[in-house]
């Protein structure tokens, strides 16, 4: 295991040296032989925690509390670890039950506990004076030439990994150096049950599949979505970089609450802490935002920059959202992990921009409607088909403080029309509505400006009739009648929802008569 981190260390020489002692590990100017096959079982693939050593007056004394020496013996004929301050590698030979370690060369820091340096010498020297070993009962002991016990060892428990969650803190560099994840950059990893690892990239969500046995950990090369971030500077680099690292993984170790995965060298490649655990959201009053829906197969793709998808699950079992473009709305029935999606409706409108919108809504809007179940991990929900296949991935969205209803320009979005259809307004016209504290509210209505009063009383509303200016527009066509749809509906007004910067205005039945959103608010 790697040094106490609770220790004072004071740095003698720091990771540029780090760097020369892994190289010179992995190189074949190290003095001794490559590993052959002996019969010496269960002594590779796991990592051993130093039990005792022999001290200089020929006595097996245990190792010091908190000092966690290590060694790790790979099947290519290194072995890394932890001599209780520094790390340390070298090569060893192993023939039949004969073992020889060449000189270990360790990084440099000096650690200020009591005993723990010369605990550390001792270690080292003892590695290196090695001329066998054996296995029993999961404990490893390390003879010298005499045949005495210089070294004992007890197997570390394997990492347990399914189910935990991981906060990238630093990646090996191209040059063999450790350095940090960038600022303002979060790279996650999340171990399924299922052999399924997921998380953030940086930029982009990935997934793929591992495997673990003992400390033995492989990573199949990942799949991702495809977005670009331009900020901050370097991220796209980086991601690139973490996911390389993830599938050239060999080993694992966790040590504390960090985890450390390595290459089959011993070299630590990814170094994470432990998630901050987060409950899981209720599916149902959530608001969902999608970061990314299935393209088929295992292909996923990210929203389209500059678009905005959301999902929210009603507890009277109705969603609504915004499909990217239109706004939608349908009926969901739940059966513990059960979910259907039926009766999708969308208003109508056509965008332009950015370019594929249209197509990534009809795509979202298809992907909906063959949803069967769903699982919530801490604030992410994943949609899933009949065969287990993902195929949405949202979360949760971010709080948007709810506008004043006065003081606020409210920009018409969508209105009703007969029975449950909703329309969008009309591409080229603009309707408005501004509640003055006075009980007066005004705007467009698309081609005339109109005034009505109102009442508003908790969640419950009343405009009186409108008067409005008389002139008439031609373009574009449909205006006047939506117009005139939109004037009778204000006088039908019974209720009123804000939601962040949505505002609802309702029926005596609760049903959405106008949806508006929020343009400006007046600051105070």
């Amino acid at each position: 295991m790697a040094p106490n981190r609770r220790m004072n260390r004071n740095i003698l020489a720091g990771a540029s040296l780090l760097v020369i002692v892994v190289a010179c590990i992995v190189t074949a100017g190290c003095t001794a032989g490559t590993s052959t096959p002996g019969t010496v079982v269960g002594l590779t693939g796991v990592s051993w925690s130093l039990d005792s050593y022999l001290a200089e007056n020929n006595t097996l004394v245990p190792a010091l509390p908190g000092s966690e020496v290590s060694a790790r013996f790979g099947d290519e004929g290194k072995v890394v670890g932890s001599a209780g301050c520094n790390q340390y590698g070298a090569d060893y030979n192993l023939n039949s039950t004969a073992l020889s370690v060449s000189p270990p060369i360790s990084t440099k820091m000096y650690c200020g506990e009591p005993g723990v340096m010369e605990q550390e010498a001792r270690f080292l020297e003892l590695l290196g004076s090695a001329a066998g070993c054996r296995v029993v009962n999961d404990r490893l002991a390390i003879t010298d030439a005499s045949g005495a016990t210089v070294l004992t060892f007890v197997k570390e428990a394997p990492a347990a990994l399914a189910g935990t969650s991981w906060t990238l803190a630093s990646l090996v560099g191209e040059d063999g150096a450790m350095v940090p994840v960038l600022t303002g950059t979060t790279v996650t990893a999340a171990f399924g049950a299922d052999g399924n690892l997921g998380g953030s990239a940086g930029c982009n969500h990935y997934g793929a599949n591992y495997t673990l046995k003992d400390a033995n950990l492989t990573i199949e090369p990942a799949v991702r979505t495809e977005m670009y971030c331009a900020e901050p500077p370097g991220i796209m680099e980086q991601e690139d970089r973490y996911l390389a690292l993830l599938a050239n993984v060999s080993s694992c170790r966790m040590e504390d609450d960090r985890l450390f995965l390595s290459d089959q060298n011993g070299t630590d490649l990814l170094v994470f802490d432990r998630a901050v655990q987060k409950p899981n959201l209720p599916l149902t009053g959530t608001d969902w935002v999608l970061e990314g829906y299935s393209t088929g197969g295992d292909a996923v793709s990210s929203v389209i920059a500059g678009t905005t998808i959301t999902a929210t699950f009603s507890p009277d079992g109705n969603i609504t959202g915004n499909a990217g473009c239109n706004h939608y709305g349908g009926q969901y029935l739940l059966n513990g992990t059960n979910l259907s999606v039926s009766s999708l409706f969308s208003t109508l409108m056509y965008c332009e921009k950015p370019e594929g919108v249209m197509e990534q809504e009809a795509r979202y809007l298809g992907l909906l409607e063959n949803v069967i179940s769903y699982q919530v991990e801490g604030d992410r929900l994943v949609l899933l088909d009949a065969a287990g296949t993902d195929l949405l991935f949202f979360v949760q969205a971010e709080e948007v403080p709810a506008a004043p209803l006065t003081g606020t320009l409210w920009t018409l979005e969508s209105y009703s029309l007969e029975g449950d259809v909703v329309s969008s307004v009309i591409a080229g016209t603009t309707v408005t509505a501004e509640f003055a504290p006075d009980g007066n509210v005004t705007g467009s209505a698309g081609c005339n400006r109109y005034f009505a009063a109102y009442e508003v009383s908790g969640k419950t509303m009343t405009i009186g009739p409108a008067g409005s200016t008389k002139m008439y527009c031609s373009e574009p066509e449909g205006i006047m009648e939506q117009e005139a749809r939109y004037l009778s509906l204000l006088e039908s007004v019974a209720g009123c929802r804000i939601d962040g910067d949505r505002l609802d205005l309702l029926d005596e039945a609760g049903k959405t008569l106008l949806s508006y959103r929020a343009e400006s608010v007046d600051q105070p």
